[in-house]
């Protein structure tokens, strides 16, 4: 009871706060180059990164949303069509409820088991651990991190049970954070996912410059691949768990779940590969192309609504495919969508000359950075990324580092692209506190998991995996302006 009001009294401080920053911050007088008007800008973006990082997403950017009204000047139509009518939250919504689906019919389930048990595998224990955990990161490509980091936590303890682990055994505990690793870097390998689309949406309005969509993913699925690559090759030379019980794990003991794909799921598979097909043509097929220039006309946002509506309106068995109602209420998460609704304002605002906020931190930069390349830059934005997404919400940060890019690449005539994308790649590692991510928390939170042990495990992969990352990057970075 007493952790409980202190607990009630630590979130009420924090809260007053928040609101304080909000409302009160810009009421100091400005210094140049800020003016009045940047200064409660940057009041409401200060006090919406302290809520998001010790209150939640929530209510503090509710109270974002309104302090725009309040205090920042912004007249009530502007507001709502930058914020719950851009076209990025929309699509938001959309997206959402398309992965909501194919959770509920199992698909992303069939597809990590299909590609575990195939008969390669038989008798191949660290081949069988590197294709276990490239199937977690597609799975939470295809649907999000936390029901990836689920269901391969629930087929781990299925394995574990066929070969007769304990749970607190050496490999089920370093298989217990590569789940967790793994479907971090699946997010961060398809760039309309919620987090991606999040900070890239912030660097696009910022910048005016593009990501585009087919070298993203091919450079995110070399840097997923490369990074479970050294968690596995850590955990057979450095960690050395046992891993002979797998030598004997055959495929049908993974039970008969991927086995038949019923009609439903052969429907939405298809839709699937549909979607993600569809998303991809425009920035493949040559601009005369009629079926290019219609996609750009309905544009990400109308093709997911296409997709969600032609789900509802068939009908198996006398039942809609996609239920939309429930399908909103079980896989909408509001906390993202409200986020990303209050950041679409409040850059465009913090960006407008108006405000001195983009001159300010100009200023800030440019003795950090003078007279260093484009690399050193590179490397520094990336490394501040990484560090700071290990102690607090990888959302905040992506969002907070975006402004700061977008100024100093736009002075010193540096492209930005590789560098945002690094920041996006970086804040995805953010798993050695709770408070960086629901990944994180569901880390912390399993009973298997130790903190002492998941530091000792946890820190170098984390560091090797950045490190290859923004090699990668320094080195092929470039295919993202082409």
């Amino acid at each position: 009871m007493k952790k409980q009001e202190t607990r009630s009294w630590f979130d009420g401080v924090h809260s007053l706060l928040c609101l304080l920053l909000m409302f009160g911050f810009g009421q100091l007088p400005a210094f140049a180059p800020l003016t009045a008007f940047g200064m409660k800008v940057l009041g409401i973006f200060l006090g919406l990164l302290y809520g998001w990082i010790f209150v939640g997403n929530i209510w503090p950017s509710l109270a974002g949303l309104l302090a725009l009204l309040l205090v920042g000047g912004m007249k009530p139509a502007e507001l709502w069509h930058q914020s719950f009518g851009d076209p990025v939250v929309v699509m938001m919504l959309f997206i959402f409820t398309f992965c909501a689906a194919i959770n509920a019919y199992g698909v992303a389930k069939y597809l990590s088991l299909w590609m575990i048990s195939r008969k390669i595998l038989v008798g191949r224990p660290w081949l069988f651990t590197f294709v276990f955990l490239l199937s977690i990161a597609g799975l939470s490509g295809l649907t999000s991190s936390s029901p990836a980091i689920l269901i391969g936590w629930n087929i781990l303890y299925g394995i574990c049970e066929v070969c007769g682990y304990q749970r607190e055994d050496a490999y089920p505990r370093l298989m217990l954070f590569g789940v967790v690793f793994a479907a971090q870097f699946g997010m961060a390998m398809v760039p309309f996912k919620q987090l991606p689309l999040t900070v890239l949406s912030v660097f696009e309005g910022l910048s005016g410059s593009h990501i585009p969509m087919v070298p993203y993913m091919l450079l995110a699925v070399v840097c997923c691949a490369s990074g479970i690559t050294i968690l596995v090759l850590m955990m057979r030379f450095v960690m050395r768990p046992d891993v002979s019980a797998l030598c004997n794990l055959r495929p049908e003991a993974l039970g008969t779940d991927g086995r038949n794909m019923t009609r439903q799921q052969k429907i939405m598979l298809g839709f699937l590969v549909l979607l993600v097909m569809l998303l991809i043509l425009p920035s493949i097929l040559p601009s005369s192309n009629l079926l290019a220039i219609l996609l750009r006309k309905l544009g990400n946002t109308g093709i997911c609504m296409v997709v969600v509506t032609i789900l509802c309106a068939i009908k198996v068995d006398g039942v809609p495919l996609l239920r939309f109602g429930a399908m909103v209420q079980e896989g909408v998460a509001w906390g993202i969508i409200l986020l990303l609704a209050v950041v679409q304002p409040l850059s465009a605002a913090m960006n407008a000359p108006e405000s001195g906020i983009t001159a300010a931190l100009l200023v800030l930069l440019q003795p950090l950075f003078d007279g260093h390349s484009s690399a050193v830059f590179l490397l520094t934005i990336g490394l501040v990324a990484l560090l700071l997404a290990n102690v607090i919400n990888v959302g905040a940060v992506g969002v907070s580092l975006m402004p700061v890019l977008c100024t100093y690449c736009a002075s010193a005539g540096i492209v930005p692209q590789p560098a945002a994308m690094l920041v996006v790649l970086s804040i995805h590692l953010g798993l050695l506190a709770p408070s960086a991510s629901t990944s994180a928390a569901l880390l912390h939170g399993n009973a298997s998991v130790q903190s002492s042990q998941l530091w000792k495990m946890a820190l170098p992969v984390i560091s090797l995996s950045w490190l290859v990352m923004a090699g990668i990057l320094l080195g092929l970075g470039g295919l993202l302006t082409e």
